[in-house]
């Protein structure tokens, strides 16, 4: 474990208010990824400070969120704490065989482990989540004073609307004929590339990326393939 100088991790998190700052010192702290999401009334808000690409959009793609231990203690413990923890005490509650699929790809992305940092306040509810690709309950156990701290002050360096947070409704639009189009299209022609999508729709590639973004947001996933796998789980 990394050896850590309380006063001198004070003291640098208070002279910087750059999120990406204080993210890289929580890392420091023997973690591998940082993710930020705050719940309000009307949207989810993400920040992807640093998290193993596409582990997003199988998660909630494939709606594992809906039975991960993880995820449910988000929304109904009033107190930090990790993965490990969370997993053991929850297990009665949720079905066996897609929890162990939740976990299992935790574990494939390389996040064996990780603490869940609970912020804001009860209209706004707010969590760091730092994986690990260990181990962290002793860890935890040490650092989590300081790492409650932390994540208090990255909560504060991103306020509602700041420019690295992505937005998402929580109450999902419905596709325009367009964009169901799109979406069918790509599931009936999975190797077809983006180009090879555009020209077939009689459009420029960076419309259709655009086109992307908005079936992404409306889907309540970050990219347009998490909108794809979330549509063919819904469908089977």
């Amino acid at each position: 474990m990394t050896n850590v100088s309380f006063a001198l991790f004070m003291d640098r998190l208070w002279s910087t208010s750059d999120p990406n700052d204080t993210k890289e010192l929580m890392l420091q702290l023997g973690f591998n990824g940082l993710l930020f999401q705050r719940w309000s009334p009307q949207f989810i808000e993400n920040w992807e400070g640093k998290f193993a690409e596409g582990f997003l959009e199988h998660y909630y793609g494939t709606a594992l969120d809906q039975h991960c231990a993880v995820a449910k203690a988000i929304h109904t413990w009033t107190r930090d704490y990790s993965f490990r923890e969370v997993r053991e005490q929850l297990r009665p509650s949720l079905d066996p065989e897609k929890s162990i699929r939740a976990n299992n790809l935790f574990s494939q992305f390389g996040m064996e482990d990780g603490v869940v940092l609970l912020t804001g306040s009860n209209l706004t509810r707010s969590a760091v989540i730092l994986s690990s690709a260990t181990p962290c309950g002793n860890r935890f156990a040490e650092l989590g004073g300081l790492l409650a701290f932390a994540a208090h002050r990255l909560t504060e360096q991103l306020p509602v609307g700041h420019d690295l947070l992505t937005p998402v409704p929580r109450e999902h639009q419905p596709l325009s004929e367009m964009q169901s189009r799109i979406l069918q299209m790509q599931i009936d022609n999975p190797a077809w590339s983006n180009a090879e999508m555009a020209t077939a729709l009689g459009m420029s590639p960076k419309t259709l990326h655009a086109h992307h973004k908005k079936i992404a947001k409306k889907n309540g996933v970050t990219t347009f393939t998490g909108a794809v796998l979330k549509h063919l789980q819904q469908s089977r």
